[in-house]
Order: C-alpha cells, then sequence, then structure tokens
C-alpha cells in the first residue's frame, strides 16, 4: 500500500521493520542509498542503517594573499561565518623599488596577510570550540595553504586537513556546497585508509586485533571490539541465539542458553550490532585495503585467548 508513495517522496531510501507479534509497523527516511535488501529474523536488521557514512562537520577556509572568507560545512549544507575578511597589502607590482625597499614592502605585504589569515582562523576556531570539526579544509593556491595553516591556532592544525584550489572572489555558497562532498569523501577516505592499517599492522604484530570472521564473531561473543572493520558488502551466513545473543558460523544449539540459535542471511549484519550495544564502533570500508582478503577485523579492548 506504500509503494507508490515511496516512489513519489525523494528520500533516497527506506528503512520498513513490521513485526505482527509485537504489533510493529515502522518505516523510516534514509538520507542515504542503500541495496534492496527483505529479511526476517528475531532482530531487526540495521547493517545498511549502521553502514551509512557518518555526517562530518567542517571548517573551510579559502583565502589569498589579500581577501578570506570562512564556511562552516554540515550534512551537505554550508555555512558563511561573517563577511569577506579584507587586508591592504599594498602594491602588487615592486617594479621600481630599490632592493631594501622592496624588501620592506614584501615584508609588509607578508605580515598583513599572515593577520588576515589569522584572524579568519579566529573565526573557525570559535566555532570549533562551540561544537567541534571533524576536519578543516583551506582553499588557495600554491604555497598559500601551508602559510594559511601555519597562521592558524594549533587546535585548527591538529585536526585532519585537506586543501583545494579555490579563491575567496569565487567562493560562495553553491560553488562550495558541490565542493563539500568531495571534501568530507576525500576525509573518509584517508580515515578508512589509516583505520584499515591500523587493524592489519595491529593484528600481524600480535596486538589487539584479530582478522577473519571466525576470530571477529569470537570477539563478539566476549564483547571485546571496540572498532570493527567490514571490507564494503562482506556478508556470510550464520546463526544468533535470541535470548543470549551469541554468534556463530553454524546453526544447532547455543552453547550458552542451550537454545536453538536462528539462523541468519548475514551474521556480519549482527556483528555490527553487537559491537555497537557493547559500546564499540562499526565502520564499512569503501576503499580497497588488506582487509579485503579476510572480510573483516577488528582493533579488541583486550588480547582474546588464543583458538577462542
Amino acid at each position: 500500500d506504500l509503494a507508490d508513495g515511496f516512489e513519489l517522496d525523494s528520500a533516497p531510501a527506506y528503512a520498513v521493520f513490521s513485526s505482527m507479534l509485537d504489533e510493529v509497523f515502522q518505516v523510516e527516511q534514509l538520507g542515504h542509498s542503500v541495496p534492496n535488501v527483505a529479511t526476517f529474523g528475531p532482530r531487526p536488521y540495521l547493517r545498511p542503517m549502521r553502514a551509512a557514512p557518518r555526517s562530518l562537520r567542517s571548517g573551510i577556509l579559502v583565502a589569498d594573499r589579500a581577501l578570506a572568507r570562512v564556511f562552516v560545512g554540515f550534512e551537505g549544507a554550508i555555512r558563511e561565518l561573517g563577511s569577506l575578511i579584507e587586508a591592504d597589502i599594498g602594491k602588487p607590482n615592486f617594479g621600481g623599488f630599490a632592493g631594501y625597499a622592496e624588501r620592506n614592502v614584501r615584508s609588509r605585504a607578508d605580515e598583513v596577510s599572515a593577520k588576515l589569515w589569522k584572524e579568519a582562523g579566529s573565526r573557525l576556531l570559535e566555532a570549533h570550540l562551540d561544537r567541534p570539526f571533524d576536519y578543516m579544509a583551506i582553499g588557495g593556491h600554491g604555497e598559500t595553504v601551508e602559510d594559511i595553516a601555519a597562521s592558524v591556532h594549533p587546535y585548527l592544525t591538529e585536526l585532519p586537513r585537506v586543501s583545494f584550489p579555490a579563491s575567496p572572489q569565487s567562493a560562495g555558497g553553491s560553488s562550495m556546497r558541490s565542493q563539500l562532498a568531495d571534501l568530507d569523501n576525500e576525509v573518509r577516505r584517508q580515515g578508512q585508509d589509516a583505520l584499515a592499517g591500523r587493524v592489519c599492522d595491529t593484528a600481524w604484530s600480535g596486538g589487539n586485533a584479530v582478522l577473519g570472521l571466525s576470530e571477529v564473531l569470537a570477539a563478539a561473543n566476549a564483547q571485546g571490539i571496540d572498532t570493527l572493520v567490514i571490507a564494503g558488502d562482506f556478508s556470510r551466513r550464520g546463526a544468533i541465539c535470541d535470548l543470549c545473543g551469541h554468534l556463530s558460523r553454524e546453526g544447532g544449539t547455543c552453547p550458552i542458553c542451550d537454545i536453538p540459535m536462528f539462523e541468519v542471511a548475514d551474521v556480519v549484519g549482527s556483528v555490527m550490532d553487537a559491537t555497537v550495544a557493547a559500546g564499540g564502533r562499526a565502520v564499512q570500508l569503501r576503499v580497497a585495503s588488506p582487509v579485503d582478503s579476510h572480510g573483516v577485523g577488528a582493533i579488541t579492548r583486550f588480547p582474546l585467548p588464543l583458538g577462542s
């Protein structure tokens, strides 16, 4: 009965949860596309929702040596902080100046530009202290990007950073909105690259990390997963005990509760649920990495017994 409405609405996707036994029928609009899937079981299937990319809040500074603009980006929306900041750097063409005088003019221009960038950075810092950014983006050209970065507060330079070619004259709301998705995706890519490398390096060095579904299931059953990583859409069939949540690759009887386990089409999705329920986080990777050959991996809170 709702199919026609789904077609007419503008939401990228929907999640529908239904249980006649519990008198539940709930429809949730989703802000991201998901693969079409229908499943049943004792617990709701939440993986398509958990796999959604987390919204990022960004501080964006676009500047040259005489002009600067500051923006905050979040969930596809761009908000400019204050008006255009301008600085008088003097005569841009130094022809006719003697060497000493030219150095003085250039030095003053550099000082004025640094003051301009510092003022723009102060606007970003205030917004960051009010509600922290996930990353900082600097729009500019050539060496000015590094000069701008050196002028802002250390709280901002400690954030993940991306840069992009831009000029304050052309940086408006519409152009920045189209740029924001690319900036967010680049930061996510960098973060996922680093996370996948950390999981694999820690596991290979014998630290608190595991690779492979069997090892990850054992870690989930021990409530020991701090961070779960999944290689794309990797999934496998498995089983879950609806009473205690014990997970297994095979069905049969729960070793904890001694009751029949329920087979599920995607036990990886159940691991995501167990990880979040135990206070960890789950990340579905969208980058190629060494995790691909294992399917899943996890950073654990403590060492797991051999053969667990």
